[in-house]
C-alpha cells in the first residue's frame, strides 16, 4: 500500500508542479479569449440594429453637424438656397434675402417695390411660421423688411423719386 501511497503522491505532486508552473505561465503571457456566443457582454450582430450597421449618410451628416454645432449656419444656408420653394416662386421673385444677422437671428428681406413690402410685413408672422417649419425652429426670431434702395443718382439735378418700380 505504501508504494501505492507514494505513486499517488508522486503523481500528485507532480500535477501540482504542472499546476503551478502553468498557473506562472499564464501571468507572464496575456492571453486574448475570443468571446463566446453565450456571452452576454458581447454585442453581435443579429435580426437588431446595432452600431456597427451601415448608416444613411444623411443621418451621419446630421449627427456630424449637430457634434460641432453647425445647426444654424446650415440652417440659414438651408434657407438661402430654398428660398423659392419655401416662399414660393411669386414672392421670391419679388422679394429676396438681403442679410441674415446670426447675432440676433433676424432675417432682413429686401422688395422691389414699396407695395411688396407692405404686403410681405402684413403676412410677416405666416412667413416666419413657414420658415420655421421648413428650416428649423428658432433659427429666425425676426423679420424685418425693406423696400427698395434709392437709385444711384450722379450729377447736380436730381429728381426726388419713391423708389424703384414705383408708379
Amino acid at each position: 500500500m505504501s508504494e501505492e501511497n507514494n505513486r499517488n503522491d508522486a503523481a500528485f505532486n507532480a500535477l501540482a508542479r504542472a499546476r503551478a508552473r502553468n498557473s506562472k505561465f499564464r501571468k507572464k503571457i496575456p492571453t486574448f479569449k475570443r468571446p463566446r456566443f453565450g456571452n452576454r457582454d458581447e454585442i453581435r450582430s443579429g435580426a437588431h440594429p446595432d452600431q456597427r450597421d451601415p448608416h444613411l449618410l444623411n443621418n451621419i451628416m446630421k449627427k456630424f453637424v449637430q457634434d460641432h454645432g453647425w445647426q444654424q449656419p446650415t440652417s440659414v444656408a438651408d434657407l438661402i438656397s430654398r428660398w423659392p420653394e419655401i416662399v414660393g416662386e411669386e414672392i421670391a421673385t419679388h422679394v429676396s434675402i438681403d442679410i441674415f444677422n446670426a447675432d440676433t437671428n433676424e432675417l432682413i428681406l429686401r422688395t422691389d417695390s414699396t407695395a411688396w413690402a407692405t404686403q410681405i410685413r402684413l403676412l410677416s408672422s405666416d412667413l416666419k411660421r413657414r420658415i420655421a417649419i421648413e428650416v428649423g425652429d428658432g433659427v429666425v426670431k425676426t423679420l424685418k423688411v425693406y423696400g427698395p434702395t434709392q437709385p444711384k443718382q450722379k450729377g447736380l439735378w436730381r429728381v426726388p423719386t419713391m423708389g424703384k418700380k414705383d408708379y
